[in-house]
């Protein structure tokens, strides 16, 4: 007895030791193998030797769910949430970009709003995204889901707009609700991390001719590797009066959802943004492209550039191009 003891000790801490050569030579299939051994010490080997792979794989397993970069950035918001009573963390990129420049501006909602002044509107504008979350109700019924409220708002300055009194041409505000879920399994090679289910509302602020606004629930799905985080967001328009509607065909050009990826290498993080309004027909593609890098402690330079529909509500009809360079605060990850 006490040989087969010491026979099972070691060749669990051999296994174990092994790491991915022993996951990778014995298949699953093994552990129902063991129970037609008829010798009791080999079928006792068989066992202890499934129970060491099962142990080295969750180990595994556990070591890329927690190198995932967005899930160690939620585990610490949550911890922090823990401490205090109203924490508020980020939510989506937070940046400041002092200088950018359209290739042309959409002076038709200007012209039906203030006439002839719509041609005073610059193509440089200041462009800022401010972007924050707060958690209502952690670990809900001690379960892997949780309830947040996020909040971003998105501005175009006319800064060197001094003729025109440097005005804010456009301003977004959008709140959201999200019930986000914890999971666990693999897609296309990707760690699923979390599913957030949620509703947003976004407008402008703005009266007639110039309101825009719209709400809808969505679903996003957050896909991760150690150096790529992929989100896949699709959405539904929630319908409104004809009468209220002031953009009753945005549909037509933000379309039903959006892919985003972000790839880290290093300390530099690069991401592309997709929607497209799945019309075979009368196809728009909208796209933008972040670059972020170092350059000094807390602080990363950032470029960005947008081609497409809505970058803003007061444009979600017309193609935009934008190129513009600043500071990012905050990132995804």
């Amino acid at each position: 007895m006490v040989n087969v003891q010491v026979t099972r000790r070691y060749i669990a801490a051999l296994i174990f030791l092994s790491g991915m050569v022993c996951a990778e030579a014995v298949p699953a299939a093994e552990n129902d193998a063991c129970a037609v051994i008829e010798a009791a010490e080999q079928r006792l080997e068989c066992y202890d030797k499934q129970a060491a792979l099962a142990q080295v794989q969750e180990i595994k397993r556990n070591d890329e769910y927690l190198e995932s970069p967005l899930k160690k950035r939620i585990e610490s918001e949550k911890k922090i949430s823990i401490l205090g009573d109203f924490i508020i963390v980020p939510h989506r990129p937070t940046y400041i970009m002092p200088v950018t420049y359209q290739q042309d501006v959409n002076t038709e909602p200007y012209i039906q709003a203030y006439g002839a002044q719509a041609e005073q509107v610059d193509k440089a504008e200041f462009k800022y995204q401010i972007s924050f979350k707060v958690p209502l109700w952690l670990d809900i019924a001690d379960k892997d889901m949780s309830l947040w409220f996020g909040y971003t708002q998105l501005s175009l300055w006319q800064i060197y707009n001094t003729d025109n009194s440097s005005p804010f041409r456009e301003t977004n505000y959008e709140p959201e609700l999200m019930l986000v879920f914890d999971t666990d399994f693999k897609l296309f090679g990707m760690n699923n991390t979390f599913i957030t289910i949620g509703f947003d509302h976004q407008s402008n602020g703005q009266t007639k001719p110039l309101s825009r606004s719209w709400n809808r629930l969505y679903a996003n799905f957050v896909l991760e590797t150690k150096n790529v985080v992929m989100f896949v967001k699709p959405w539904l328009r929630l319908p409104e009066d004809d009468d209220d509607d002031d953009n009753p065909d945005i549909e037509d050009y933000m379309g039903y959802g959006e892919l985003s990826m972000y790839f880290k290498n290093e300390n530099r993080i690069t991401g592309i943004r997709l929607w497209n309004n799945l019309d075979s027909e009368n196809n728009r593609t909208s796209i933008q492209l972040d670059w972020n890098f170092p350059i000094g402690s807390g602080f990363k330079g950032y470029v960005q550039y947008f081609n497409g529909y809505g970058e803003t509500l007061v444009d979600y009809n017309y193609r935009n191009k934008r190129i513009g360079f600043g500071v990012m605060l905050t990132d995804w990850f």
